[in-house]
């Protein structure tokens, strides 16, 4: 197997497990096993288990990381492709968002993802205040993760833009007024 195989068999392997027993509940053996390789390998491609949990659910935080928010951003666009794109990971991964979210209650590890996540969607907007920042990723990570108790929907998109229309299309029209007012709290 080549290097990149090796490593997704792993991944595919420790996504499985982590999903069924949880962290804690789940040994580099037993991911190696389930890959159908050495834990020699396993450890050659992934120094510890919290190295390879953070790789299987980086496909939750990745898309974070090219969204940037500044003076002259459509916020509004923005927040719609954030929500769009992680509520469509969260219907095609819903098990895997679901075991993020019992791990970060757990508090199993040294870092809990949820706040990671939460941390990453709030600096996206530091253009705003602190506390206008904590209220938007309060509500877009609430809506978000809210998606994972509520049963699936089969036209996600109206729901969701019934949600942007009522609850962050408002609250981005008062935080610019506060802006252009000169308004906004600096804390």
């Amino acid at each position: 197997m080549k290097k990149a195989e090796t490593q997704q068999a792993i991944l595919t392997a420790a996504k499985k497990l982590f999903i069924t027993n949880g962290y804690k509940g789940t040994t580099t053996v037993q991911i190696a096993k389930e890959a159908g390789v050495s834990e020699m390998t396993l450890f050659r491609h992934f120094s510890i288990k919290d190295e390879i949990f953070l790789a299987v659910i980086h496909p939750l935080v990745s898309y974070l990381d090219s969204l940037d928010v500044n003076e002259q951003s459509d916020v509004r666009k923005t927040v719609r492709d954030l929500m769009e794109n992680q509520l469509r990971f969260l219907l095609e991964e819903r098990d895997l968002v679901r075991m993020v979210v019992m791990e970060s209650f757990l508090a199993e590890r040294n870092e809990n993802p949820i706040a990671g996540v939460m941390a990453r969607i709030e600096k996206v907007f530091s253009v705003y205040p602190l506390r206008q920042r904590e209220l938007l990723v309060r509500l877009i990570t609430g809506y978000i993760l809210s998606g994972i108790f509520v049963p699936k929907k089969t036209n996600y998109k109206e729901d969701l833009e019934m949600f942007l229309q009522n609850a962050i299309d408002p609250l981005l029209e008062r935080f610019e007024k506060e802006r252009g007012d000169g308004g906004a709290e600096n804390s």
